[in-house]
């Protein structure tokens, strides 16, 4: 059975409209929450992992100074001089591989350029490979290890 293109699985969706959210969430600052809350009650919801679109919403923000703080020595620029786009991708990006263990180091790596692409100038996604790369390495060593081995 052939796999469905990630644009079409609900957890893409979810990560697609928490950028959006993230993005918001930066030009017109207000609660997490309220942004969660307008994003579903204005948007098509039917093919979204809803429960993913908060978390990653919520954490993001959450954490949003831990993130600047540890994805900082992989970054050549200041977080607060970052396009919101590539910020709120490498939130997503953040969130996954620190809060969300079941998602593998990847998927996340990949689905953060793929989102770099759609939504980031022209090389956003060259940047954000080139701070969650080793980011990843350094916070998913045994998963990487592992999957070395198998290759």
């Amino acid at each position: 059975m052939a796999r469905t293109p990630s644009i079409h699985r609900p957890q893409f969706v979810a990560r697609q409209r928490a950028a959006q959210a993230l993005y918001q969430l930066q030009i017109n600052p207000c609660s997490a929450q309220q942004v969660i809350e307008q994003f579903l009650d204005t948007q098509d919801f039917s093919n979204v992992d809803e429960a993913h679109f908060c978390r990653l919403v919520l954490q993001s923000s959450q954490h949003e100074a831990e993130i600047a703080e540890q994805l900082k020595p992989f970054m050549n620029i200041a977080w607060e001089q970052l396009d919101p786009m590539e910020k709120s991708v490498l939130q997503i990006g953040w969130v996954e591989l620190t809060q969300h263990q079941e998602i593998p180091f990847k998927v996340v790596l990949n689905e953060a350029i793929d989102l770099a692409k759609r939504f980031g100038a022209d090389q956003a996604h060259t940047f954000v490979n080139a701070v969650l790369d080793p980011f990843a390495h350094q916070v998913r060593k045994f998963e990487q290890l592992a999957a070395e081995q198998t290759e």
